[in-house]
């Protein structure tokens, strides 16, 4: 009978963990679903529109009676040109900063924490290891979306006035916090899907994610990622070792 009983906890246990691994990918689906058509609105309404409106100056100047009104439809062709410049690059920025993988993880969160900043007024200050940039590719854009998205957090709904990311590297792993000074939330009854694909990102590498929140007195969010390395053996078969 004890047998029994634990087979049915386990089996308990296990369609609990199906429902809930099913009710993650629905979100996660949803989720991905509201991101493209984001960026299907921005595409088509920003980008979209100023083209048009290049197209319609282009027409204009192609019929101007004067070399005045000629020059001022190629500067106005000039500024839209401009704009749709920065909002393509903003775009890309957003699924992808070049910066990750032209310079690396440290110069990629010093720069997300400063646009953040002239966007918001967000205060973002980054206290990173130098030597974080060694992560392999898979680590870097983990941190790096993790800590995006919790600095997004902070800015939507934790009302806060400054952010603290720390980044430190070890020989066997990197661990990275982001703290801020917000409104906090009760963490039992709050578990958003911006919280649970940052959880997803770290356990699917092998790392622990903590989160630590109380109302009126912040959010801290921490995370440790196990850093491996392929090394040969003596029968010349590689494996995975900590380094």
């Amino acid at each position: 009978m004890r047998l029994e009983r634990e087979i049915e906890a386990r089996l308990e246990e296990t369609a609990a963990a199906r429902a809930s691994l099913q009710e993650l990918s629905a979100r996660l689906v949803r989720a991905q679903e509201d991101e493209r058509r984001t960026l299907s609105r921005e595409l088509h309404d920003e980008i979209g529109q100023s083209l048009s409106a290049i197209l319609m100056e282009a027409d204009n100047a192609e019929f101007a009676e004067s070399p005045a009104e000629l020059k001022a439809h190629l500067a106005s062709v000039h500024a839209i040109a401009e704009k749709t410049v920065n909002q393509v690059r903003d775009l890309a920025l957003l699924l992808r900063p070049s910066m990750l993988d032209d310079f690396g993880l440290v110069p990629a969160l010093k720069w997300h924490a400063r646009e953040t900043a002239k966007r918001t007024g967000l205060g973002v200050f980054v206290s990173a290891d130098e030597t974080a940039d060694d992560l392999p590719d898979e680590h870097k854009t983990c941190v790096f979306r993790v800590v995006q998205e919790a600095v997004n957090n902070a800015v939507k709904h934790a009302r806060s006035r400054n952010v603290e990311v720390s980044l430190t590297r070890t020989a066997n792993s990197v661990g990275f916090a982001i703290r801020d000074d917000g409104a906090g939330f009760e963490t039992q009854l709050t578990r958003g899907l911006g919280l649970m694909g940052m959880e997803e990102r770290v356990r699917r590498l092998g790392g622990r994610f903590q989160l630590d929140s109380q109302l009126g007195r912040g959010t801290t969010i921490s995370a440790e990622l196990p850093v491996l390395e392929w090394t040969e053996n003596k029968n010349g078969a590689y494996s995975h070792t900590a380094g």
